[in-house]
Parts: structure tokens; sequence; C-alpha cells
């Protein structure tokens, strides 16, 4: 047998061992499912090497049409959901060298060996690791720094009077997520009625102070889970998911009683059903708008459903 196979399966056969040290090495709790899923790709990972340990290819050469460089990435994305730092993406893999290592020592009686042999498994061995820790870091990288930017366009896509999500972020990324987790939902529109007059006229806190309390009405009534965004200067977007149009017609009432009961302003709303009144984002947010002028023109706190 090819002594090289021969540690390979050496290996192979003590995996449960080599997770079980490592697992002690990075004092892990694998109660928990994303230590349970960076655990699985250690194991996968580990496997690999004995692919490469029985190959006749170089660490650069080995790639297995970039599935290897793809396990990798997924590990580093365990390793991100865990809250690890550059730090611990390479500790966690020269955990793994010095398990191996310790490993192949207990198991396979080196002295049998001639010098080649051996160095030619711990050169093969340092270069894995040095290979995949290289390539995890460039992910983890990656995977922090996208999710540095999401953060940041979130934080800049605010809206500080209301706290809720802007406009572009919710045509941009709301919305559309919508579209894709539900089989149906609806939005409602609501508007603020002559919000730029009383901007106009000076009274910009007045303004500000029924955008405000709108807000705070909407979500009072919307069921858990609804979604929502500041629309315009003087509107604000609810998404309910798994709702009818005749669900959100009754939210609706409900938000303009209310203001009503505030009193000092009125406001009119449109509302649309995905997918019965829009196929796509777009659409549906054509066809609410639509509906959302409607009830402008007929005024006295009016809304009206998308046809």
């Amino acid at each position: 047998m090819d002594r090289s196979s021969r540690i390979a399966d050496e290996i192979r056969g003590s995996l449960t061992e080599i997770l079980a040290s490592w697992r002690e090495a990075r004092n892990e709790i694998v109660d928990e499912e994303a230590y349970r899923n960076l655990l699985g790709g250690i194991e996968r990972i580990t496997m690999v090497f004995t692919e490469f340990l029985r190959s006749p290819d170089t660490v650069e050469t080995f790639t297995k049409g970039g599935a290897v460089r793809e396990l990798v990435g997924e590990i580093a994305g365990y390793q991100h959901e865990l809250g690890r730092e550059s730090v611990g993406v390479m500790e966690d893999f020269a955990a793994l060298r010095r398990v191996v290592w310790r490993s192949v020592e207990k198991s396979v009686d080196l002295s049998t060996l001639d010098g080649a042999e051996v160095a030619r498994f711990f050169v093969k061995l340092m270069q894995a690791t040095d290979w995949v820790v290289e390539a995890a870091l460039e992910a983890f990288d990656a995977i922090a720094r996208a999710d540095m930017e999401e953060a940041l366009g979130r934080a800049a896509a605010t809206d500080l009077l209301t706290g809720l999500p802007d406009r572009d972020l919710f045509t941009r990324l709301l919305l559309p997520q919508a579209v894709t987790a539900h089989h149906r939902f609806s939005i409602i529109i609501f508007d603020v009625a002559s919000f730029s007059e009383t901007v106009a006229a000076g009274e910009v806190a007045q303004a500000r102070e029924a955008l405000r309390v709108l807000a705070d009405a909407v979500r009072a009534f919307a069921p858990e889970g609804a979604v929502f965004a500041r629309f315009g200067d003087d509107e604000i977007c609810a998404i309910l998911p798994d709702e009818g149009s005749e669900a959100a017609y009754g939210i609706a009432e409900r938000v303009l009683e209310r203001i009503r009961e505030h009193g000092g302003f009125e406001v009119d709303a449109g509302v649309a059903e995905y997918p019965a009144h829009g196929r796509n984002a777009g659409e549906l947010v054509t066809e609410t708008l639509k509906a959302l002028k409607m009830a402008k023109r007929v005024g006295g706190s009016g809304i009206v459903v998308a046809r």
C-alpha cells in the first residue's frame, strides 16, 4: 500500500477523534446549529485533505473545479455567523492542523516510513492549511465587507423623523423581498393631506407631528410581520404579508379612525394586492399610487383599492 494512502486512511479512520480534539481545542458548543454547521465544514475539509494527500497535485493544481474554494467560502460564512474575527478564522484551521498531525503521530508508526514520505505528508499538511487560511480570510473579509455595506446602506436609508426605511430601500429591497417570500400580500400607502401646504405655510413642526402620528398609527394596527417605510415626504407605506386587499382595507379604516381621534389633519390611503393588482414590485407600486391618487381626489380621508 502507498504510505500516503495509508496515512490518508488513518486520518479518515480517526475522523471522530480528530473532530472531538478540534472541538476541545476551540471550546465549541456543538448543540447550537451554527457550531454544528461549522463542525460539518471542518469534517468535510479534513476529508478533502485526505484526497489531496493521495493526489499527485500540488496545492495550486488541486482545485476540484473550484469546489474546494467554494467549501472554504461556506466555512467562512459559518465562522462569520459565529462572530469570529480574522484571528479566530486562522486559529480554527491552525487547530485543525495540530490535531491532524497529532492524530497521525498517534495512529501511524512514522519510524516505518522513510524521511521523504514523512516530509511529503508534513509539507502537504502545511501547504494545504496555509492555502485554506488564505482563501478563508478572503471569503471572510468579503462577507464582513458586504454586511458592513448593507448595514451602512440601511442606516443611510432610514428616515430620521419616523425611524422607518426610506422609499429607496423600500422599492430596492423590501418590496422585492416580499414578492419573493410571499405568494400573496397587500400594500397600503397613506398620504397626509395638505402636507406640502402646511410646510409652505411655515407650520413645519405641525407637518412633522402629523407624519409621526400617522407612522405610529400604521404600526399600531398592522399585523405582526408587517414591513413599513416612509414612502415620500408625506406618505407612510405598509407591506402586509399574507393579507388580501379586503383585510388591508380594514386596517386602513382603523388607522384613519385613529387619525380622526387625534384631529388636526386628514389622511388618504391607496391599497393594492399582490399578485391580483400587480405581477411584480413595479406594477404593484404603480397600481397602489393610482388608487391613492383616486382617494386624494375624493378627499375627506378616503380609501381606494386598486381595480
